[in-house]
């Protein structure tokens, strides 16, 4: 049986695609622009910190769960989101809670290894570095916050 060539590159994108998000991941890093220019680990309680647990779906679609506290503050929300068609990126949605009720969307990318989100799960944030870690992975007590120069 012969393919057209567009349904064997799409069935290709989302193998690639559908894959690579699967899993839990732990945010290890949240950049802000500011002065000075530095790196430093910050307490979980005096920042934003986020799980989350992703599975693809036929398509490329994204569902998931969101775990973030807010400087010391749980939440849990569903996460949702899909290809961003053509630009190897996914957009994902998450409903908030605090500090006010808002419907946050993003773009999401690999980097490597790692998951990189832009704002705005993080209020202040520029972007968010993510890396897959297995189910069971222990909250860590800290993030790193890097903040670059303005």
């Amino acid at each position: 049986m012969i393919y057209p060539h567009g349904v064997v590159a799409t069935a290709l994108l989302w193998t690639v695609q559908g894959t690579s998000l699967d899993g839990t991941w732990l945010l290890t890093r949240i950049f802000r622009a500011g002065s000075p220019a530095i790196t430093r680990a910050v307490p979980l309680d005096s920042t934003v910190y986020i799980r989350m647990s992703l599975e693809s779906h036929t398509g490329g679609w994204l569902t998931g769960s969101l775990y973030r506290r807010y400087f010391g503050q749980p939440e849990r929300t569903k996460l949702g989101g899909g290809p961003l068609r053509g630009t190897g990126r996914w957009i994902l949605g998450a409903d908030f809670d605090h500090p006010v009720s808002q419907e946050a969307k993003t773009a999401a990318w690999l980097v490597g290894d790692t998951l990189r989100l832009g704002t705005p799960f993080v209020p202040d944030a520029d972007s968010l570095e993510f890396r897959r870690v297995p189910r069971d992975a222990p909250d860590p007590t800290t993030v790193l916050e890097v903040v670059t120069s303005l």
